[in-house]
């Protein structure tokens, strides 16, 4: 087998999959990808078990053939290599080893450039009879979603996300379908993010109209931001307990989260007792500012709502303390109640408003921060003690 690729295509489809690859378990098949030659094409693929990626690239080919090989090192391999191009030929080794009373047939490859600044390389591959199956979904069961607006539902949610794995069913993006209408919702527990948008075509996120919700794993949200870049149209559909997105140049299938996940309508308050409207970007920068006087993971600060000011302070024993105020058009009772900073901070990184909306009630209720222009959103982080 034989391909020759451009070589920015191959470092650009192995930075995309390589995420999936394990990074600690560098010696069973997973810490393999497998490379499928078809006439002009070739795809890599990369498995997790749980999730899989697939990326499509325009190649030189000769016969239609896979095998596996090594990921990291074929990824190195089209980092450096000094050369246009990316010349990639495999021949079947003389000598097969058997295994478990099967006959693996190993590859003898070697990878070099047209340039003469480009080095050779030699390693091993082997066949894909023991990489995992990799599921399919029909056709009919996919449903078109603008990619933009697919990925600022990710961006505005997925900061949201839960890194514990005793909060299983916290640790994806809850996405959920009402006829054309989509939405997204991430949370910890701590804080939540959530987004809703009209798309041009119902999707269906399950085998019948009954099943409107699903959650899919953090693992496989952010491989999905890499191959949607530079994709205008994303397919995606549901078939039993998996989902799957497809672009003209990569496809993706992740296993769902299992569990129910809360009802995130219930946390988000009803009418606020104090509202006030302030600059986005003054407000991110007070908090950072603050914030150097704070401890991880808790970068807890205290906000002191007054008549005409908010006042942002944070005090840690052995570190110090540091404080500003931001003038506010508010004009009722004063309020103190404690947050982590950095919970904020996300929220606002997310935004392109150039002012938000910050909603409190009392010290024991989350706050809440909306865009004025986009009444979709709302993001909210539960209160500290203070």
């Amino acid at each position: 087998m034989k391909f020759k690729v451009t070589k920015n295509l191959i470092e650009k489809a192995m930075t995309r999959i390589e995420a999936i690859v394990p990074a600690r378990d560098m010696q069973t098949l997973l810490s393999n990808v497998l490379l499928t030659i078809e006439k002009d094409k070739v795809s890599i693929t990369a498995s997790d078990m749980e999730s899989t990626v697939r990326v499509y690239i325009d190649a030189e080919g000769s016969d239609s053939g896979e095998l596996i090989v090594r990921a990291k090192k074929l990824s190195e391999i089209a980092k450096q290599l000094s050369s246009d191009d990316f010349i990639f030929n495999a021949q079947k080794s003389e000598i097969e080893e058997p295994i478990e009373d099967e006959e693996e047939i190993a590859y003898q490859i070697q990878i070099e450039g047209s340039s003469q600044k480009a080095a050779k390389f030699r390693m091993t591959g082997s066949d894909r009879s023991h990489f995992p199956d990799i599921n399919i979904i029909d056709e009919k069961k996919l449903s078109s979603v603008p990619t933009e607006v697919l990925s600022e539902m990710i961006e505005k949610t997925i900061y949201s996300i839960s890194h514990e794995d005793n909060r299983y069913i916290y640790n994806g993006l809850f996405i959920s379908s009402e006829g054309s209408k989509l939405t997204v919702v991430g949370t910890d527990g701590r804080r939540l993010a959530a987004v809703s948008r009209s798309i041009p075509n119902p999707v269906q996120l399950g085998s019948n109209e009954e099943e409107k919700d699903i959650v899919i794993h953090a693992k496989a949200i952010r491989e999905l931001q890499r191959i949607i870049e530079g994709s205008s149209e994303i397919f995606l559909g549901v078939e039993k307990r998996d989902i799957f997105f497809r672009t003209p140049e990569a496809e993706l299938s992740s296993r769902l989260l299992e569990g129910k996940f809360p009802d995130y309508r219930r946390v988000i308050p009803g009418e606020a007792t104090i509202t006030f409207s302030m600059e986005k970007n003054a407000f991110a920068d007070a908090l950072k500012q603050v914030m150097v006087m704070t401890e991880q993971p808790s970068h807890q600060i205290r906000l002191s709502v007054k008549k005409g000011s908010l006042d942002i302070m944070a005090n840690t024993p052995d570190l110090g303390e540091a404080e500003i105020r931001l003038p506010i058009d508010y004009n009722g009772e004063d309020l103190d109640i404690g947050f982590n900073a950095l919970y904020i901070v996300d929220i606002i990184k997310s935004l392109d408003c150039e002012k938000i909306q910050i909603e409190l009630n009392d010290a024991s209720k989350p706050i809440v921060i909306k865009d004025p222009d986009d009444p979709e959103f709302i993001a909210l982080v539960m209160p500290m003690k203070i």
